[in-house]
């Protein structure tokens, strides 16, 4: 066949296959999302909300999918380099170096030729500042970044944190040698900060890259890895071209001295229905009710759907048990995306209304239960459970939305005693960890010490940043918070502090007195962005006045989620997570070109930090 009438055959082929995909398209239901009807209580199938209720507090409607269509490849590719153990002492440690680990993607950086043209020359870099936790899980959740490189033409880097993942001092093989109170004292903001810088660095002195004084980098990051971002361009515009901070925390005094956190939490559940805060406050009394005897434990066991319930007292059991499914309560606010994700534990879409929904529908069970039961001979005690079988509900959707947990929650993990004493005495680490995480130190008891779980290597260095500048602990009243009524004991805590890590003590203000609290109208190109919906936003910078010009950017995302914004692109995401998204890569854009003009790549202008002796020891590069 003649080569002009084979390409006008497979254009006729390809023709019909698009039309017939149209024609399917047309005639195929989508699938459903699924939206609640606060007026009726009931589940309806719709197409979008049926309201855009502001941040007043008024009821929203939450439409989500059961198909989470965020799955992207990052492609990135994992390096180490030498980083100094101790950046502020010029006396030889031991080891006076260690291996931190970071990642690259260049699928769209400029550089010999390759995906070059004159407006990308030089390519900028994206750096993203790691988090307390393993930077894939970051990688995995920042799809954002790699939208913005492709219209920037940048490289994408993620560099780990100093003490998570596989970058500890004494090596990645046994964390725990690195992890002694000796060597962990290490582990600061400050040294983070200074890996980033040096990172930096070595990026620009790696030939590979050919980069010079003209290529900017603007640093991200998201919570902890946001207040990084915002200090390090605060600290070293000399460094970082701009910075986004998405989801920063520089305000802990404001979780400390209010219920604040919690308020949002609450609000959340509240703004689906208003009788899901009166659910979780009930089902707390009917939790503390039922400690304080062998029966009752029995009840909370079968109740709370429990593989075990402690033999401890009453007292220990109902924080236990509040921490673990308060976690999961807190968790689907902060990680409340519309669609289905999987950052700690699989959940739905919009995680905490779908909670709401399931704690409504299960309460009103019992109640019918007994309405039914009415006219038997022995009276029923269901109703009593009501608030019981709510917490189970919300615990279900988020320790067992996809069946991982099997017939029963096996919260106290597997590896404890599980006779007839049933002597377990604290969740599993996987089950706990987060509500840990908020800081809450002076709730861990001697005995009780989740923070030296084995195998849990974040959160024996959360801990001990818990312990140091990152002092959160938060009040509860149970009034304008579904939480049990809790004052923070400040003597409690620093003892734990002190005995878990030989004498450490808590700063609380030296983190805002370091980094500059919300008095940063001297900064510039910085973007910080909260999610309305993100308890975190309590501590975030959500106004700034007399700030110059628009160098420096605050943004409130409505129906927005923990760092929602650094998510890649979703068919469900809101026009509001959109919007911020676009002026956050024209913010970029702009640093970017700033930088140029202001180190152009012929100025004798230094590019870099002075350099140091292990600033070119390397890597796999």
């Amino acid at each position: 066949m003649p080569m002009s009438n084979r390409r006008h055959s497979d254009m006729l082929v390809a023709l019909v296959v698009i039309t017939l995909v149209l024609w399917l398209a047309s005639i195929l239901p989508p699938p459903p999302l699924h939206q609640y009807d606060n007026d009726s209580d009931d589940w309806s199938v719709g197409t979008g909300p049926r309201s855009s209720a502001a941040s007043s507090g008024a009821r929203r409607n939450y439409t989500y999918t059961h198909d989470d269509k965020n799955d992207f490849d990052p492609n990135m590719t994992e390096y180490y380099f030498d980083t100094p153990l101790d950046h502020y002492n010029f006396r030889p440690t031991t080891p006076s170096t260690f291996k931190l680990r970071y990642f690259v993607n260049d699928q769209y950086y400029c550089y010999d030729d390759h995906y070059c043209d004159d407006e990308s020359s030089p390519s900028p870099v994206i750096l993203y500042a790691g988090n307390e936790a393993p930077i894939e899980q970051f990688i995995k959740n920042g799809g954002f970044l790699w939208e913005a490189a492709k219209e920037l033409r940048a490289l994408i880097v993620f560099c780990e944190h100093r003490y998570y993942g596989k970058s500890f001092p004494l090596g990645a093989d046994d964390p725990s040698k690195s992890l002694t109170p000796d060597m962990i004292s290490y582990l600061t903001v400050e040294q983070a900060m200074q890996d980033f810088n040096l990172l930096q660095q070595h990026l620009r002195n790696t030939p590979t890259y050919r980069m010079n004084s003209a290529t900017a980098f603007v640093v991200t990051g998201g919570s902890y890895g946001g207040n990084l971002a915002l200090w390090l361009r605060l600290h070293n515009p000399n460094v970082w071209a701009g910075a986004l901070a998405s989801s920063a925390t520089p305000l802990k005094h404001l979780l400390r001295d209010s219920n604040a956190f919690n308020k949002i939490v609450t609000e959340a559940y509240g703004n689906v229905s208003a009788k899901c805060p009166d659910l979780v406050r009930q089902g707390w009394k009917e939790l503390q009710e039922y400690s304080t005897s062998s029966d009752g434990r029995a009840i909370l066991k079968q109740e709370l759907n429990l593989c075990h319930v402690s033999s401890d007292s009453p007292e220990n059991i109902v924080d236990a048990v509040h921490g673990w499914i308060s976690g999961a309560l807190e968790t689907m606010v902060q990680y409340g995306y519309p669609y289905p994700t999987n950052f700690y534990n699989p959940v739905p879409g919009f995680p905490f209304a779908v909670s709401c929904h399931n704690m409504i529908q299960a309460a009103a069970g019992s109640v019918r239960d007994q309405n039914q039961e009415a006219t038997t001979t022995a009276p029923s005690t269901r109703a009593k459970f009501a608030g019981l079988k709510a917490l189970r509900a919300a615990a279900q959707v988020y320790y067992n939305y996809t069946g991982q947990a099997g017939p029963c929650f096996d919260w106290l993990g597997r590896g404890a005693d599980a006779g007839d004493g049933e002597a377990r005495t604290r969740p599993s680490k996987s089950n706990h960890q987060y509500w840990n995480r908020m800081g809450q130190m002076d709730r861990v008891s001697p005995l009780n010490d989740s923070t030296a779980q084995e195998d849990d290597w974040v959160g024996v260095a959360w801990g001990y940043q818990c312990c140091t500048e990152v002092y959160q602990p938060m009040p509860t009243n149970g009034v304008t918070d579904f939480e049990l009524p809790y004052t923070p004991n400040q003597t409690q805590y620093f003892q734990n502090c002190q005995r878990r890590w030989d004498g450490v003590t808590p700063r609380p203000n030296w983190e805002e007195m370091t980094f500059w609290s919300d008095k940063i109208q001297a900064g510039s190109n910085i973007f910080l962005s909260s999610g309305q919906l993100d308890p975190w936003r309590a501590a975030g910078i959500q106004r700034l006045d007399k700030a110059r010009d628009n160098s420096i950017i605050i943004r409130i995302i409505e129906q927005g989620a923990h760092h929602y914004d650094l998510r890649g692109s979703h068919p469900l995401d809101p026009p509001s997570v959109v919007k911020v998204r676009q002026e956050e890569l024209q913010a970029m854009k702009g640093w970017i070109q700033e930088w140029r003009q202001l180190y152009p790549s012929s100025s004798s202008t230094a590019s870099s930090l002075a350099s140091s002796p292990s600033s070119s020891s390397s890597s796999n590069e």
